[in-house]
């Protein structure tokens, strides 16, 4: 019976995976320390797939904007999207249910933040920006801050067979070429 439901999990997510996007999509980040991310993801392309999820590389262009300050306070209610994004770089999304991660490269060697899609517990301020993009690649669902810690969302989740993945209590792996990477998601 559990194989059954892992499959069943495992067939309507991937059902779910965009073949490409028809626009770009705005994701708004964290805001912090006065400033706040902006992403936009460009285009999405599954590249590598097996049973239980599939690797989709997302081109996309980030931003950070300044928060207006009034009374010395940063008012992040009133930052605006940018005009002007940065260049075009890749990331990936392990859209699954057994090890969902958002996985970016920096520096040389990829990362990748394996997260507990739908437990607003497990979001923290380094992977914030995480959940929101993997939702945006894997689910084309652009989302807010606020909402990962909204029940709505945490049933949505866990409707899509989401659940807790022991690789999410380490939070971030780091890989020092795409072969290990992929390998880590049983890709290769």
């Amino acid at each position: 019976m559990r194989l059954k439901h892992a499959l069943f999990s495992a067939i309507l997510l991937l059902a779910s995976l965009p073949a490409a996007l028809a626009a770009p999509m705005l994701v708004r980040g964290r805001c912090h320390m006065g400033e706040c991310s902006f992403t936009e993801i460009v285009n999405t392309k599954t590249v590598a797939a097996r049973t239980g999820g599939a690797l989709v590389a997302a081109k996309e262009r980030s931003a950070v904007v300044k928060a207006p300050v009034k009374n010395g306070e940063p008012q992040y209610d009133e930052v605006q999207p940018p005009k002007f994004f940065g260049l075009i770089k890749v990331s990936y999304a392990f859209c699954s249910t057994e090890r969902p991660a958002f996985v970016f490269y920096s520096d040389g060697k990829f990362y990748a933040h394996v997260l507990d899609v739908g437990d607003p517990s497990s979001v923290a301020g380094y992977n914030t920006d995480s959940h929101l993009l993997y939702w945006a690649i894997c689910h084309q669902k652009v989302i807010r801050v606020d909402d990962l810690s909204s029940e709505a969302l945490a049933k949505q989740a866990q409707d899509l067979g989401y659940h807790k993945v022991p690789e999410a209590e380490k939070g971030q792996y780091e890989f020092k070429n795409r072969r290990r990477m992929t390998r880590f998601f049983g890709l290769s």
